[in-house]
């Protein structure tokens, strides 16, 4: 006899005990069953751990790109030349006004009451301030700036001669 009739014959022969195979074959479904899930839980923990330790690596990675970055933007980038106040040579008709990007027909100033001052870039009507000893409005109202985000790299301002004493040395 071949394997199939076997079992048949002994499916029928335990035909009434079927109820009570069905309700152990349950149990031991159900016991496998449980059994796979969690063997499927502890696949999806270890997922889960190593997803997580791939996203620090990541964030890792991604800290040291943007050192990298920013030391070649560095080693990139021309040092910053701190601009000095140029002496501009007085025109040939001192009533002529000189044409200066981003300003509006500066008033004329004489030597002993201003300096000039070729903009660098990057530069700031606050930053040249500082370095004159003057305040932003005393250039602006000089140079009839009336906004100053149209001050540009190159462009030639006037600065008021500061009117306050410079310290004497003391003995």
């Amino acid at each position: 006899m071949d394997a199939k009739r076997i079992t048949r014959i002994v499916l029928v022969t335990l035909l009434p005990f079927s109820t009570a195979l069905a309700q152990d074959r349950g149990a031991e479904s159900a016991k496998s069953e449980a059994l796979t899930l969690k063997a499927q839980m502890v696949e999806f923990e270890n997922l889960k751990a190593e997803i997580k330790a791939q996203g620090e690596k990541i964030d890792r990675l991604t800290q040291e790109v943007a050192k990298l970055s920013e030391a070649l933007k560095q080693k990139s980038a021309p040092p910053v030349a701190r601009a000095e106040p140029v002496p501009t040579p007085a025109p040939a008709n001192p009533n002529a006004a000189t044409a200066t990007a981003g300003v509006d027909n500066p008033a004329p100033a004489d030597a002993a009451n201003a300096k000039t001052h070729v903009v660098a870039k990057g530069e700031t009507l606050t930053q040249i301030s500082k370095q004159y000893g003057v305040s932003v409005e005393e250039i602006e109202q000089l140079n009839k700036i009336g906004d100053a985000k149209k001050l540009q790299a190159g462009q030639t301002i006037k600065i008021p001669v500061s009117q306050s004493p410079s310290p004497s040395p003391s003995p």
